[in-house]
């Protein structure tokens, strides 16, 4: 059996809100369907590890954002690269709520609905919920899970390196705050205008003369 089969299914491509008490969590999907127009009824299926389906099962209503190609490829790594248990996801993105729902500034659609019917399988666990509300936002072409594999992963996982290379820079800056760069052989402390990673790679010391290598971050 070649399961690469089913890459050839048609899906798009969504940001899944819900709520975690009052905080908003979501994440990203691809496995939604209308299933029926009366009522209106939708499946979603959602990966069993995942912290926003434990967050539907407890809330029972859950909302979508359908994103367009030309999305920035953060939003997709924000929401699928990591967890809403670890990370406020959409507070790295322009977002609204409606409703006691989160939603993306910049969808195409969006929609709301609340689960009646919950089934749970090994790896997944499919959602069958009635639509409650749903509106166009925008104008445009919906980004498809065919998509983000032929092409859009890419951008994607680069956008998520540089963001995780911010954050660690962040980190960094934060450890460092209040210190200074102290000369090891004569204890002379560093207090110029220019910060001292950006001084020339010539510049010495001004009281024993050594170089900028012989200086700790104290």
């Amino acid at each position: 059996m070649d399961e690469t089969a089913l890459f050839k299914l048609t899906h798009g491509l969504y940001v899944l809100g819900t709520v975690d008490g009052d905080r908003p969590v979501g994440s990203v999907v691809d496995a939604v369907m209308q299933a029926a127009n009366k009522p209106l009824v939708i499946a979603l299926s959602c990966h069993n590890r995942s912290y926003t389906k434990e967050c539907i099962e407890r809330s029972r209503r859950f909302s979508l954002s359908v994103l367009s190609k030309d999305v920035d490829p953060f939003v997709v790594a924000n929401f699928g690269f990591q967890s809403s248990r670890d990370i406020d996801k959409w507070d790295n993105v322009d977002y609204f709520i409606d409703n006691g729902l989160p939603y993306l500034k910049n969808g195409l659609a969006r929609l709301s609905a609340i689960v009646t019917q919950v089934i749970a399988y090994e790896s997944n666990t499919l959602f069958l919920a009635q639509v409650e509300n749903c509106d166009n936002l925008e104008e445009g072409e919906p980004l498809t899970y065919n998509n983000y594999r032929d092409y859009f992963k890419d951008e994607v996982i680069k956008s998520f390196n540089e963001y995780k290379q911010r954050k660690e820079k962040e980190k960094s800056k934060m450890s460092d705050e209040g210190k200074k760069w102290v000369c090891t052989v004569c204890e002379y402390v560093y207090d110029g205008d220019v910060p001292f990673e950006e001084l020339p790679d010539d510049w010495a010391c001004p009281v024993c003369g050594v170089g900028k290598d012989m200086f700790e971050l104290r």
